[in-house]
């Protein structure tokens, strides 16, 4: 009965094995790390904007750089399984160093979802705010359905779906589109602009004008890390005088994540997803082979109990041998020596012949021949 009770206790061991990936080493490794930092550029070399450093609409290269770091001391202070991120972007052309957009938020975030949480410290450009939804990334394991992505021009969250999947560089990754509709900027929602943009001489007085956005969003993601491998952003922006109704757009762009900023996320999550994907699959793997392990040394141990039941024997220490012949021939050639040991060891009522040949059979072992 030994050989069975191995393979049960294999069994049992890639049982157990399977249990712990899927509920231990997971969690371990589906986390964002606490020390987080990552810097992303997008460029627009054809974009139409009014440039408040030379009051002149220009034709030109957009470049915007967001940066998203994890703040490991706030995050150790507030707990709550959760890593608090700063995080700021800027855009610039080449004609002015006066930065044409730009804003910083800080918000803690869940680091087994990446859904945000909420934190007494929660701001964006210095003023507390309730960030929701997702921001820096969407969760491990992501699903061809809609998730709430926070906007922090209209600071309240939008709708990216799931509308298809692609391949970049060989990684596979979901493509999630949405879009804000036309409205005031909650970051900004007055700013100050020339008169003569309005339709005003040169000389017209400044006005305080309302300040309008819209944007058709579309992210890349890597299902197994829900890491943001690329970001296009087709943004307009609109100036209205209020006391005549007049409109002007003094934006037009769509920025996406450059060819550098890509192949570096590519390169850094095509591994990562690999090994949560594989670490989803094992347990499968190892659960269904330990089942298997532990029926089949069940049975073995039900049949050779049965066999031993029926007077067969078998070679498991007790001696005996069921007399009905056998290949060894061995023992068949030497009746008067079996006989003389026989006696020595006792009467085991031994009917002659040699070795039951189900003994051997009994060394015969069941083999069992693989998302995430």
């Amino acid at each position: 009965m030994r050989k069975s009770a191995i393979v049960i206790g294999f069994g049992a061991f890639f049982v157990t094995m399977a249990l712990l990936l899927k509920f231990y080493a997971f969690d371990k490794l589906a986390v964002i790390p606490i020390d987080q930092n990552t810097k992303q550029v997008a460029v627009d070399k054809n974009a139409y904007l009014f440039d408040a450093g030379t009051l002149k609409f220009q034709h030109t290269t957009l470049t915007t750089t967001i940066g998203a770091v994890a703040l490991k001391g706030e995050s150790e202070k507030f707990g709550h399984n959760a890593v608090i991120f700063s995080k700021w972007q800027f855009s610039k052309i080449p004609q002015t160093k006066t930065p044409q957009e730009g804003f910083t938020e800080k918000f803690a975030v869940e680091r087994h979802t990446g859904k945000v949480v909420k934190w007494s410290g929660d701001e964006e450009n210095g003023k507390a705010i309730g960030h929701q939804g997702y921001t820096v990334k969407f969760p491990f394991g992501t699903q061809k359905t809609t998730y709430p992505y926070w906007d922090g021009s209209t600071q309240k969250t939008m709708q990216m779906k799931y509308a298809g999947t692609d391949k970049i560089d060989g990684l596979e990754v979901y493509r999630f589109e949405g879009t804000v509709p036309r409205q005031t900027l909650a970051i900004e929602p007055t700013k100050e602009a020339p008169g003569f943009l309005f339709g005003g001489a040169q000389s017209s007085p400044g006005v305080k004008a309302k300040y309008d956005y819209a944007n058709d969003r579309t992210i890349w993601v890597e299902p197994q890390t829900g890491a943001f491998i690329k970001v296009s952003e087709a943004q307009k922006q609109w100036l209205t005088d209020p006391g005549t109704g007049k409109s002007v757009q003094v934006l037009r762009t769509t920025s996406v994540f450059n060819n550098a900023t890509v192949k570096s996320n590519v390169d850094e999550y095509k591994g990562k997803a690999s090994q949560l994907k594989a670490l989803k699959l094992a347990p499968w793997i190892l659960g269904i082979l330990g089942l298997l392990l532990i029926v089949g040394g069940v049975l073995m141990a039900v049949l050779l109990g049965r066999r031993d039941g029926n007077g067969n024997g078998d070679d498991y220490g007790d001696g005996s041998y069921d007399g009905s012949g056998g290949d060894d021939d061995y023992y068949a050639d030497d009746d008067e020596t079996q006989h003389g040991v026989s006696g020595l060891l006792g009467d085991r009522n031994r009917s002659g012949g040699g070795p039951d040949a189900a003994g051997d059979s009994a060394d015969n072992t069941v083999r069992l021949d693989k998302n995430s």
